[in-house]
């Protein structure tokens, strides 16, 4: 019996919100006066006078822009939209290849592969190729950085 009154009680509820939904869309929001409905009915010469000046005032000072000048181009609709200017494609990190290393007063490195150069190259530390730094020389590691990378470089041991 309680199950059946549940039922009917909501069956109720949902009517009652249904009629006052409906009887709430047929009332008005806000009521507006008389004189904002006449003046929107028959436009005054000084409303379109007003609005005249307000659109000489938006074109002279330009309020979307920074620079307040017109944009260096034209609008077109016909002109397909596209994005910013396309990009060079960045540059590909080297493949670097450490051949040897000379040990001594001043050591030096044999690389392989450093930008700007063909074949192996000799190189000590402090020397730049291009973004390429020779940072440290070890005596079984070279470090280069430079393009956002740092290269930990071992001496290949092709006799193993």
């Amino acid at each position: 019996m309680s199950v059946l009154l549940a039922r009917l009680g909501l069956i109720v509820a949902a009517v009652a919100a249904l009629l006052t939904g409906l009887l709430g869309m047929r009332a008005p929001v806000a009521r507006v006066p008389a004189s904002l409905v006449a003046l929107r009915a028959k436009p005054d010469s000084s409303v379109a006078r007003l609005s005249a000046e307000s659109l000489a005032v938006v074109v002279r000072e330009d309020p979307f822009r920074v620079e307040r000048r017109p944009s260096p181009v034209a609008y077109d609709p016909l002109r397909p939209s596209v994005g910013p200017e396309p990009t060079a494609p960045p540059v590909p990190k080297p493949v670097l290849t450490l051949s040897g290393i000379v040990w001594g007063e001043e050591p030096s490195a044999v690389i392989e592969g450093l930008p700007g150069t063909e074949g192996p190259r000799v190189v000590h530390m402090g020397e730049s190729f291009g973004t390429l730094r020779i940072r440290r020389l070890m005596p079984t590691q070279v470090v280069i950085t430079g393009m956002d990378t740092a290269w930990t470089l071992s001496v290949k041991e092709s006799w193993r």
